[in-house]
């Protein structure tokens, strides 16, 4: 709930504590966190007007239902998206799973202030060998917190090894980007690796290999695997060596818009183009400006891909809405004189899930096309 719908004066709020809000009838609406420091001023959590949100055993609830449905759609899976913030009912919560060890963000004050009553349910329910925090986005600054990162409890190797789809990874829970590994595109890298056998492939802003060493793994002639960061390079050729791919994944430190206008002077081709940037648009109100990144660095991809090829392209910009997004792929294929079929549309993988009252849960746009002259 925005500070604007709100009657009462936002200043008075308890900094993280519970409120119940009811609406201009006097009805009761739900049970929440607030914040009066945040645009965000009340987070709900329940519908039950006498559930004790502060309490181990309404979180120890919470994430017992989460571990349920994790468990329903990926039996055999040991790592994965364990708890998805509002997708679970734990607004400001993400939780990763690295087989007994947990990688965790908080970014709300609402979860913020319960943390102790937090790490006595995670115990309960998950038992870990060790837990990491890795709080230290933006939302943070908004909810008026400061970052907060290192080991939380318990022991946490430097490299954990994770299997997605048959595709090997090391993670470093504590160096990596974000929450360690990016599971929202398990599903789009399983797909996209059966177009990948005895092709060139491409895989820009590659993070640690994951489209790329999809490929490799499924029979790619050879894959070439670009990311402006040197660790994140140097994890690629890493894990290649860990899948026995090393000898067909180069690894290549560049910034990805960059690296495609050189490989297109240099008159390079590949059978399957993978483009997966970064969010473009982390607000509304440089969404514009997104579409035309999309747009440009979709064009340059495209007069990459080999005729018949395929270009698999992705946005996680919420922002970025998803016709605006297939316009700018479509944009992009005008002005690099192509023509486009949709093969596939993917979104995230199902760890990942969705609320149909809470669109901003969907964040995340995968196209796969067919690529002609």
């Amino acid at each position: 709930m925005f500070s604007n719908e709100i009657a009462d004066d936002v200043k008075t709020l308890p900094a993280g504590g519970a409120v119940d809000v009811f609406d201009a009838s006097g009805a009761f609406v739900g049970r929440g966190y607030a914040n009066p420091r945040s645009l965000i001023s009340v987070r709900i959590v329940s519908r039950r007007r006498k559930e004790d949100i502060d309490s181990p055993a309404f979180l120890a609830d919470r994430l017992r239902e989460a571990l349920a449905y994790r468990t329903a759609i990926y039996p055999d899976r040991t790592a994965m998206r364990l708890v998805h913030a509002e997708g679970d009912g734990l607004p400001g919560l993400v939780i990763d799973r690295y087989g007994d060890v947990l990688v965790a963000q908080i970014t709300t004050l609402g979860i913020e202030v319960r943390k102790e009553a937090l790490r006595q349910a995670i115990t309960e329910v998950f038992a870990p060998k060790g837990v990491v925090l890795r709080s230290d986005t933006r939302m943070r600054d908004l909810e008026g917190m400061t970052g907060d990162e290192g080991v939380w409890w318990g022991d946490v190797p430097e490299r954990i090894a994770v299997d997605e789809n048959g595709v090997k990874f090391l993670v470093d829970p504590q160096g990596s980007q974000k929450t360690g590994h990016f599971f929202d595109q398990a599903e789009n890298r399983r797909y996209a690796a059966t177009l990948s056998r005895g092709r060139n492939v491409l895989d820009l802003y590659c993070n640690t290999g994951g489209f790329g060493l999809h490929a490799a793994k499924a029979g790619a002639e050879h894959v070439t695997c670009v990311d402006i960061a040197e660790s994140n390079v140097a994890r690629v050729r890493e894990n290649a060596i860990e899948n026995g791919v090393g000898d067909k994944v180069e690894a290549v430190c560049s910034e990805g818009k960059e690296f495609l206008e050189k490989a297109v002077a240099d008159g390079r081709r590949f059978g399957v183009v993978m483009v997966d940037p970064p969010a473009f648009a982390k607000s509304r109100k440089v969404a514009n400006q997104a579409i035309r990144g999309y747009r440009d660095v979709n064009a340059l991809a495209l007069l990459l891909v080999t005729e018949g090829g395929f270009l698999v392209t992705s946005s996680c910009s919420y922002h970025v809405q998803e016709d605006r997004f297939v316009g700018a792929v479509a944009e992009a294929a005008d002005k690099a004189g192509k023509r486009l079929r949709i093969v596939r549309r993917g979104e995230q993988s199902p760890d990942h899930p969705v609320l149909p009252a809470v669109p901003e849960s969907r964040y995340l746009k995968s196209y796969v096309f067919e690529v002609r002259s």
